[in-house]
């Protein structure tokens, strides 16, 4: 099922079992950000906090967030049964991204029921927290949908960014070049203009999942990717200030724009990012500056909290790793590499690390599927260690994998590949702080690795185990074996 809002959701959540108001009085300072982290590494309920200091006259006085801080939540989202496995919510959201559907533009929309515009402006106004205790500051964009268009096409990108509260009416955010909106960006900074830019606030979960998805969608946007994602086309409406298509539903939307003029920039950073470390040094970066906002009557305001390390979870881990993994499989399959059974990465390591099972079909193809992976729009944050097995190896079963790896991989043999100099992450901190300065180089440095945990078929073929490359499994039991022991296992006195 689609939700129409954010409430509605809400709604769902609670009747789930899934939802807890928080009415204690939390400080916006630290306070919500480890009230999060100790929920979220209880595997526990969505939060709304509804007494935050300094925020019971604000226009806005409440804030949402761990909406999607489990799969059990990934899978309402989607419309899919609570107990959904990752295993089948990845293979939903592969044939859902493949089916885009249009939007339908409406007049106006409950996003539209106050409007805020120029000195009236004051973002300070709604409860931003200081997440972590490093955090450059308060970071009002961290469950967003940052909207911006191609300048010469038309076509909207949605991605989830980073940005932190500067002023009453600024965002400093970290923009990478080598992202859709920093694409965006290069075209508009070439013919010395602004690019203008709003930011979504509150509406179906989908429409975020797909702001922190990678998708390639040429001649269409993020939008029509969440219609197919929700089964329904998504309501849009205009901005106040701009073009731009913003959903008619949502909570609240920010509209500005964005200069290219270094004489602009903020300082901003850094920030308790994916990797789980703190990433993106204080430095001067480019601004959103806001001339509206528009809202719903009492809006809800979202955040969420990065940074995932073992045990450890982000909320972004429960939906990240499962939408990447869908849109990798998906390219595989767009450019043609044949016999891919699956794709998945553990959370934690936010997709870093990634595995593919094939049904191999010829030598060489662990690394059509490295190089396809490598060449997409994943590799800014994805696939910076590829591990590549045979159809018998579970992609979801970390013992099978260590096991694949232990007894299939000869790095003597071809069977470890490095790739130097690519594109990669510019939050990884295990690369030195000058390869990844985004103003510099746009984006960060990684040596990829590929490790082929397929079998080989340059080793020999066993002639006395039936001309195969491996021999039998020592560890299967006969059929006519566990026929007899299945009949007699209550005479062996082992029933528990």
């Amino acid at each position: 099922m689609a939700f129409n809002d954010l409430r509605e959701w809400i709604e769902r959540l609670e009747v789930e079992g899934e939802f807890k108001r928080i009415e204690a009085e939390v400080d916006w300072e630290l306070e919500i950000g480890a009230i999060t982290r100790k929920v979220l590494g209880q595997e526990g309920p969505a939060l709304l906090f509804e007494n935050i200091k300094d925020h019971n006259n604000t226009k806005c006085t409440r804030l949402f967030t761990n909406g999607l801080g489990s799969r059990r939540r990934l899978a309402l989202a989607l419309g899919l049964p609570k107990d959904t496995p990752y295993r089948e919510i990845v293979r939903v959201m592969k044939e859902r991204f493949s089916k885009p559907i249009s939007n339908v533009i409406v007049k106006s929309g409950p996003v539209k029921e106050k409007i805020v515009k120029g000195d009236e402006v004051d973002l300070y106004q709604f409860p931003t927290p200081k997440w972590h205790h490093l955090d450059g500051g308060r970071y009002f964009n961290t469950f967003c949908g940052v909207v911006t268009m191609d300048r010469d096409t038309g076509e909207h990108n949605i991605g989830l960014y980073r940005g932190m509260l500067g002023s009453k009416s600024t965002i400093p955010v970290l923009l990478a070049a080598s992202q859709h909106w920093g694409i965006h960006f290069a075209k508009y900074r070439e013919r010395g203009e602004d690019m203008p830019v709003a930011v979504v606030y509150g509406g179906d979960p989908t429409l975020f999942i797909n702001a922190s998805t990678p998708h390639q969608h040429k001649g269409y946007s993020e939008y029509e990717i969440t219609g197919a994602l929700r089964q329904e086309p998504v309501e849009l409406v205009r901005c106040e200030t701009s073009n731009l298509l913003i959903p008619a539903k949502a909570e609240m939307v920010i509209e500005g724009y964005i200069s290219a003029d270094p004489n602009t920039y903020e300082m901003e950073g850094p920030f308790g990012e994916y990797p789980g470390y703190y990433g993106g040094m204080r430095s001067p970066k480019p601004r959103i500056k806001v001339e509206c906002i528009t809202h719903r009557d009492d809006p809800i305001f979202m955040g969420s909290l990065e940074g995932t390390s073992p045990h450890r979870w982000a909320e972004s881990a429960h939906y990240a790793a499962a939408g990447f993994c869908a849109v990798a499989w998906n390219f595989l399959n767009l450019v043609g590499v044949p016999g891919v059974l699956g794709v998945w990465a553990n959370p934690v390591t936010c997709s870093t690390n990634m595995r593919v099972q094939i049904h191999k079909m010829y030598r060489g193809h662990a690394k059509q599927v490295a190089n396809a992976l490598w060449s997409s729009s994943l590799c800014n944050y994805a696939a910076k260690h590829l591990i590549v097995v045979d159809e018998d190896i579970d992609i979801f079963d970390e013992e099978a994998l260590e096991w694949a790896m232990a007894y299939r991989v000869n790095a003597g043999m071809g069977d470890v590949i490095l790739f130097p100099g690519t594109i990669g992450s510019m939050l990884d901190p295990s690369v030195p702080l000058e390869q990844r300065n985004i103003f510099k180089y746009g984006q960060g440095k990684w040596t990829r690795m590929l490790i082929d945990a397929t079998k080989n078929w340059e080793l020999e073929r066993q002639e006395q185990y039936g001309g195969d490359i491996y021999p039998p499994l020592a560890t299967d039991i006969t059929p006519e074996t566990e026929e007899l022991i299945t009949r007699r296992w209550k005479e062996y006195g082992l029933d528990s």
